[in-house]
């Protein structure tokens, strides 16, 4: 199993979605935190599984089954290094 290192970035990003989607809907903020913190596990358990987002074979990415977010990860030596979290329906630059 990897070490999971969350970066400041990863983590804001994700209490921003917390917010928005309880701000949406009641609750609906634990089941996003739920289906995110399955795919934490995933990744801490096999990152190598997932796909590449870019060519140079650094970063890696999975996407959350019911909500538009992926997480970006790298991986170094023993650890899983959690690097943002993207809206797949925004363009946006990681």
């Amino acid at each position: 199993m990897y070490k999971l290192v969350i970066t400041a970035r990863a983590e804001s990003h994700t209490i921003h979605i917390c917010n928005y989607y309880e701000e949406q809907w009641p609750g609906l903020s634990d089941r996003f935190l739920e289906e995110f913190l399955l795919v934490y596990n995933k990744i801490a358990k096999s990152p190598q599984y997932y796909s590449y987002i870019l060519p140079n074979e650094k970063y890696w990415d999975v996407k959350l089954g019911k909500f538009p977010y992926v997480v970006v990860f790298e991986i170094y030596n023993d650890e899983v290094i959690v690097l943002t979290v993207l809206n797949t329906r925004q363009e946006t630059k990681f």
